[in-house]
């Protein structure tokens, strides 16, 4: 059978050679439309991938975003979201040293304290210079141990030392909604270890840093001891998946966070609002994911038109040749056998046809060599199987008329 497959081929040498080119232009131009695709979600994983989504966390108007009254529950959300990353929470309270009655506070509480989860926190200058004892490191932001970084000039007037144990007495900031007013509510005196300094040897620099630097779990942790609702006051952070963002968004209304309603309502302080920066990275993710649903439409059509194209050169060919067909048939060759013998030509230029194509591709098109195989296997069962349904419909015909149609 072989033998006769390879003498058909070359005694057909213009017929094959068609065969071969058409395959081999269909594989290349298959593979250029995949290359399309697949270059509109490189540059949408790219954008994604480049793109830092940030969300701050405001009151339902979106006035105010620093200043504010966040939940407890709202931070417990953030902190157990795998949507979001790079969490930056902050909460501002004042001190004073050792311990001293309530009605003394104005003489006593002149030192600001700020309670962060992270050294690079967005509520510090660039310039800000923490320096540490040993054994310590910005690590300590994220821990519960009640130690904190005092200003070097407040340690040298107070004459403290790093290492040495200070008392406080802190205050914190209520936020009163039904007066639209803030403030201050006495905590325990609580002592705590200096573990390092901020350096505020600049004048210029150093004007609007904090007296003290708690770890946010400590200011956490004294108010709930003290029986009172820990709320945070400057919240911030990044989405890590712009590409998740609808899951995201959704997230984030199931924990109790709105969209922003400008100009409604009465001032608040609740922080209980969402602000997205997300409109440029919509706006071009769009487009591509519009580019990349118009081109992923056409696939079933190009499916069927790879079959079609199969078919109909399978069908032309075979019906210039029904002469050979009707004499196989006429010497006592069962139907499927003389099908399979032009069914294993076709096979063999097919095959030829796509390896050509495929080696074309390589050098035209920037995809993978599983891509390129991927869509040449593709080609090649779409065409074959149009060249199947056009060989079947041959075999269904007598010889008599087969003559009679030539």
């Amino acid at each position: 059978m072989h033998h006769y497959v390879l003498k058909s081929i070359q005694r057909q040498k213009s017929r094959s050679f068609l065969v071969i080119l058409v395959n081999c232009i269909l594989v290349i131009l298959l593979n250029l439309y995949f290359s399309l695709i697949g270059s509109y979600q490189a540059q949408l994983q790219d954008l994604a991938a480049n793109t830092a989504i940030k969300c701050t966390i405001t009151n339902s108007d979106g006035s105010r975003d620093k200043a504010i009254s966040i939940s407890s529950d709202t931070i417990r959300a953030l902190q157990a979201s795998k949507y979001i990353r790079d969490l930056d929470c902050s909460v501002t309270m004042r001190a004073g040293t050792g311990k001293f009655a309530s009605e003394d506070w104005e003489q006593h509480l002149d030192l600001a304290v700020r309670a962060v989860n992270k050294e690079g926190s967005e509520v510090f200058s660039d310039e800000l210079d923490l320096e540490y004892i040993k054994g310590w490191d910005e690590t300590l932001f994220i821990g519960e141990e009640r130690v904190c970084l005092l200003k070097k000039s407040d340690m040298e007037k107070m004459g403290y030392a790093c290492g040495d144990e200070i008392t406080l007495t802190i205050y914190y900031f209520h936020y009163d909604d039904k007066e639209y007013q803030i403030d201050l509510r006495e905590l325990e005196p609580i002592q705590l270890k200096i573990v390092g300094q901020i350096d505020d040897s600049n004048p210029l620099t150093s004007q609007n840093y904090p007296n003290v630097l708690l770890p946010f779990q400590v200011a956490w942790d004294l108010v709930e001891e003290n029986h009172a609702d820990f709320t945070a006051d400057e919240v911030s952070f990044y989405v890590k998946d712009p590409l998740a963002l609808n899951a995201f968004k959704q997230e984030m209304r199931e924990a109790g966070l709105v969209e922003i309603t400008e100009g409604y309502g009465r001032p608040s302080f609740k922080g209980t609002a969402l602000y997205v920066q997300d409109g440029i990275f919509i706006t071009m993710a769009g487009r591509l994911k519009t580019a990349i649903r118009i081109l992923t439409a056409f696939l079933f059509p190009m499916g069927i038109l790879v079959f079609v194209v199969g078919y109909v050169i399978s069908h032309l060919l075979a019906n210039g040749r029904v002469k050979e067909f009707a004499l196989f048939r006429s010497l006592g060759v069962r139907a499927p056998r003389a099908v399979w013998a032009f069914w294993c030509e076709q096979l063999v230029l097919v095959f030829v046809g796509n390896a050509f194509g495929c080696l074309m591709a390589l050098l035209m098109v920037h995809q993978g060599l599983r891509e390129i195989l991927l869509v040449c296997g593709a080609a090649f069962g779409g065409y074959m199987l149009g060249t199947t349904v056009a060989l079947l419909l041959l075999a269904k015909e007598k010889p008599l008329e087969l003559l009679a149609s030539e």
